[in-house]
């Protein structure tokens, strides 16, 4: 199932959950997460959202659109994001879009076919 979800925390931080297919299909929900998130942000006064992608199986032009928005509105209006837990997948897609990490992405799994 390809969903997005953003949470608040308790007062401890603001977490968008990523999984599934991280597509067209999604970006009208990715849109609304943004607004979420800085809404949430000015209302809580907290200053660090993280973007969990765990359960993502694939990261398209419109995920990193996503987390180029979040991270440019956070900037912005002054929080920061980061990124956990991320999958071979989303990690890669990441990369080759120009974030860097200390770390590089591991290679596909053999059968490019399952997460990793």
């Amino acid at each position: 199932m390809n969903t997005v979800e953003v949470v608040d925390r308790g007062g401890r931080e603001i977490v968008v959950f990523l999984s599934g297919d991280i597509d067209d299909a999604l970006a009208l929900q990715l849109r609304a997460a943004v607004e979420e998130v800085a809404e949430l942000v000015q209302i809580s006064g907290l200053t660090h959202a993280v973007v969990d992608m765990h359960r993502v199986r694939s990261l398209g032009e419109v995920g990193l659109e996503f987390l180029r928005n979040l991270t440019a509105r956070g900037e912005a209006t002054g929080f920061e994001v980061s990124f956990a837990a991320l999958t071979g997948p989303a990690h890669r897609a990441i990369e080759t879009a120009g974030w860097e990490f200390v770390e590089k992405s591991p290679p596909p799994a053999p059968d490019a076919g399952g997460v990793r």
